[in-house]
């Protein structure tokens, strides 16, 4: 049983789990204690990651999921490429 149960918590940490979960952690992170670095955001998430990714892949992902974001209207980056510095977009109304 323990072994059954060890091989699927090692599936899930390999696998990872699906891109809506890293987003919401990532809006959660920038909405409630924004502006936040992408030192901040890689200590959050990397752990995250699937196990099967290299550092490189990962930093890539974590790229890709801030683009995504962006690309959405939720965050934006208001420090400079260097030196980003990620908050919550605004909502029109508010």
């Amino acid at each position: 049983m323990a072994e059954a149960t060890g091989k699927k918590a090692r599936h899930i940490r390999e696998r990872g789990f699906d891109n809506r979960y890293y987003r919401d952690l990532l809006e959660e992170l920038i909405s409630e204690h924004g502006p936040v670095s992408r030192r901040e955001i890689d200590a959050l998430l990397l752990d995250k990651l699937p196990e099967s990714l290299s550092t490189d892949q990962k930093k890539n992902k974590v790229h890709n999921l801030l683009g995504g974001l962006v690309k959405a209207g939720r965050i934006v980056n208001e420090g400079s490429r260097g030196r980003p510095s990620w908050v919550a977009k605004a909502k029109k109304g508010h």
